[in-house]
């Protein structure tokens, strides 16, 4: 099951995110002395799903997937959660447009698709899941509306094994932005703890579902941090600062059909100047009355 879109929306996405990702290139060239200044040496990376879908942004090919690792690891980019951790404590130093590689929901292309590609080029990653949506090991069965099935505890298992970080997404993958404080809490707190009992390792780090600006606020953030978690991310575009907001991380969703030159300037911040759009659709959002 796929989540394609129109062939004209298609094809205008395509063509937006090419245009900002070449355009803020080019102008980064040009610059280089405010470059310097002004850019901060990692990005976080977003993929949801893998495999071969007709206009699913969402569902990136495996084959476009190796050569972007092959990509990341040729020029030694990818770091670790650990890693950068320790950067935003200022404990140490990252190679300039560094990245973080996350996937988001815990679908089983994860496992499938992807981890033998994370292994084959030695790239740590990071899972965010919703640990209510994690199945038995013995259950097939996901929800009906879901794109593809999701891990079961023992996959999980697995990919912790095999460099893969396990986080939180939430426990039933709702925006708490549009939940009343007392579930969103529930949704922080029950999915940390289960996942911590369930794969006793630490839960650090959360990832808001959807992860727009009607998704989270600052009351979110701050249950979040009472929850425990370090850092939070969201879907904004962005790079990571040190003197950024923890709870409020930004990071680049990489999207299926389109080429190893757009994942590379995306990689250099290419589509930092996106977050301008993330902002539009949210001021359009909140005129319409949507909830913060």
């Amino acid at each position: 099951m796929s989540e394609s879109i129109g062939m004209m929306r298609w094809v205008l996405k395509k063509a937006s995110r090419i245009a900002i990702a070449h355009g803020s290139s080019f102008l980064t060239g040009a610059f280089p002395a405010r470059q310097a200044r002004g850019a901060a040496p990692v990005r976080a990376l977003t993929y949801h799903r893998f495999g071969v879908a007709v206009r699913d942004p969402f569902c990136v090919a495996p084959k476009d997937f190796a050569l972007q690792m092959r990509e990341l690891a040729r020029r030694k980019l990818a770091i670790s959660l650990d890693q950068l951790t320790a950067f935003l404590a200022g404990e140490n130093e990252l190679p300039r447009n560094a990245v973080l590689v996350t996937v988001d929901d815990g679908f089983r292309s994860l496992r499938t698709h992807a981890l033998p590609i994370l292994r084959e080029f030695a790239i740590p990653a990071v899972a965010f899941v919703s640990a209510g949506l994690i199945r038995s090991s013995n259950d097939s069965k996901s929800p009906h509306s879901a794109p593809e099935e999701y891990l079961s505890w023992s996959d999980l298992e697995f990919l912790a094994d095999n460099g893969v970080s396990i986080q939180s997404h939430g426990l039933t993958h709702r925006s708490l932005g549009r939940l009343p404080s007392s579930e969103a809490r529930i949704e922080l707190l029950g999915s940390k703890q289960l996942l911590e009992q369930r794969l006793a390792s630490t839960v650090s780090s959360f990832a808001y579902p959807f992860g727009t600006r009607a998704d989270f606020n600052s009351e979110v953030g701050r249950l979040a941090g009472e929850a425990g978690y370090r850092f939070a991310f969201t879907s904004q575009h962005g790079a990571i600062r040190r003197d950024g907001d923890l709870h409020t991380l930004p990071r680049t969703k990489v999207e299926s059909g389109e080429t190893i030159a757009t994942f590379s300037s995306l990689v250099q911040g290419g589509l930092d100047a996106w977050r301008w759009i993330d902002h539009g659709l949210w001021r359009i959002q909140a005129s319409r009355g949507v909830q913060a």
